[in-house]
């Protein structure tokens, strides 16, 4: 598959996603309830495991022009040379019952942590896809044997997520919906779950949903967005002041900071 303006390495490694790995030179993960590996080799992506082209270049957002949208975000020096250093970083459209679900597990925990959980929960609920490798549960099969989740070394977050898978099964979440919504209701509709607060919900709407104004605030990007920009505040004043800089890609310049303020962060 040809694929101009992506890095698998950037985009896969940059901590949107939690179940791809790279090994011998190969990400390999799940998508579409197959055991997917890729290779990039300059523009042409080499792929194993059945899954259509389709699929995959709907996942990686074919359908963003991202030389509009880094010509968009390049408001100043910083971002200009940002884009420049991480050419082909994308964003990832997600599953949004997988994107969520992973999403509520994420709070206050390390990235290391967040991966054990989802892995937990994936071969306690999951179908055995290949060689080890476990499908993300649907919210069904979650409630089938709730108690397992009691297993999975979820902590304090258990009760809450397999609430979650409940409310999801009960439909009172219509992700589909919070799709074509605007942005602002879209996060409200999520908040008014336990366990989504005001990241999780940006986290979900940017990842999932179609939202590329959302801008995830973490304890490196208010760092970033007050010593860069001076901006400071509660999570909803630096959110507001970054999408209304950045404007409606707001969640990509976002995760162009956020890479380059963990690279500099494991480089200190």
């Amino acid at each position: 598959m040809i694929f101009d303006d992506l890095n698998l390495d950037l985009t896969l490694g940059c901590g949107q996603v939690f179940r791809w790995r790279k090994e011998h030179g190969w990400w390999k993960g799940v998508l579409a309830g197959r055991v997917v590996r890729l290779r990039q080799q300059g523009s042409r992506v080499d792929v194993v495991g059945g899954v259509a082209d389709d699929a995959l270049l709907s996942y990686f957002r074919s359908d963003d022009d991202l030389d509009d949208i880094v010509q968009e975000i390049s408001k100043d020096g910083f971002v200009e040379k940002l884009v420049k250093n991480y050419k082909g970083l994308r964003l990832i459209r997600q599953d949004p019952w997988e994107c969520a679900a992973s999403y509520t597990l994420a709070t206050f925990a390390s990235i290391p942590r967040i991966e054990g959980m989802i892995e937990n929960i994936c071969r306690a609920f999951g179908d055995e896809i290949s060689d080890g490798v476990y499908s993300f549960p649907r919210p069904e099969e979650i409630l089938s044997n709730a108690d397992k989740a009691s297993h999975c070394n979820l902590g304090f977050r258990c009760r809450r997520f397999v609430d979650f898978a409940r409310r999801v099964c009960d439909a009172d979440l219509d992700f589909e919906r919070l799709r074509r919504v605007r942005y602002e209701e879209c996060v409200r509709t999520l908040k008014q779950f336990e366990g989504i607060g005001d990241k999780v919900a940006d986290c979900i709407a940017l990842f999932s949903l179609d939202h590329l104004e959302a801008f995830p605030i973490d304890v490196r990007i208010r760092r970033a967005m007050e010593n860069r920009y001076g901006m400071r505040g509660s999570y909803r004043e630096i959110s507001e002041c970054a999408r209304t800089y950045f404007g409606r890609y707001a969640g990509y310049a976002q995760e162009y900071i956020y890479l380059s303020e963990d690279k500099n962060q494991k480089d200190a």
